[in-house]
């Protein structure tokens, strides 16, 4: 009897090859950021997944002129999140920072045995500074996302690569790109 070993061809997975796997995509500069969100939107509306489009990681790579890097498969990327769930994190943050501070305290308050009136009053003001602190962190975090875009439109454009599937995908993908004023549009493994 004959025991089956990892080194039998016939054994081994195809998927668990160690050999990289070539990924066709688009790409495309943009000029400004309501140029790229438009194209953003349209690639989405015909089929394009959000994981399917990337963006230059500027914060990994401050100093890349998008141009050169379009085809290097090693420049740093980031996922492109959407304005709405910037919003809803902005939110999120700001609503942590005013609960969890004002449940706080006015649990201690009221465990103290303060009336009503004073634990309602204290959970405001605690709620309130909270609030505040939480949303000097959004907006803080919303500058550095603004410098961010800034500094890549100065610095040649804001960069997008899109996943294509396949040569259709491929060519709906450069359409709407350049419909949407991208520039340096084209397609490499």
């Amino acid at each position: 009897m004959t025991n089956p070993t990892h080194d039998d061809p016939q054994d081994t997975d195809p998927q668990d090859s160690a050999t990289p796997v070539a990924v066709r995509e688009a790409v495309g500069i943009f000029d400004d950021q309501a140029s790229l969100q438009a194209a953003i939107d349209e690639l989405m509306l015909a089929g394009f997944e959000r994981f399917e489009l990337g963006l230059l990681d500027h914060d990994a790579a401050p100093d890349t002129a998008p141009h050169h890097v379009a085809d290097d498969p090693a420049v740093p990327r980031k996922p492109y999140i959407a304005p709405e769930s910037v919003g809803d994190a902005q939110g999120g943050l700001i609503a942590g920072f005013a609960l969890i501070p004002a449940m706080g305290a006015a649990a201690a308050t009221a465990g103290a045995g303060a009336a009503i009136a004073a634990t309602a009053a204290v959970t405001a003001a605690t709620g309130g500074v909270g609030a505040l602190v939480g949303g000097a962190l959004a907006y803080a975090l919303t500058r550095k996302r603004a410098r961010g875009i800034a500094s890549q439109e100065d610095a040649g454009g804001l960069l997008l690569w899109v996943r294509v599937r396949s040569a259709a995908h491929e060519r709906l993908a450069l359409d709407i790109l350049r419909r949407n004023a991208a520039h340096h549009v084209h397609g490499h493994d």
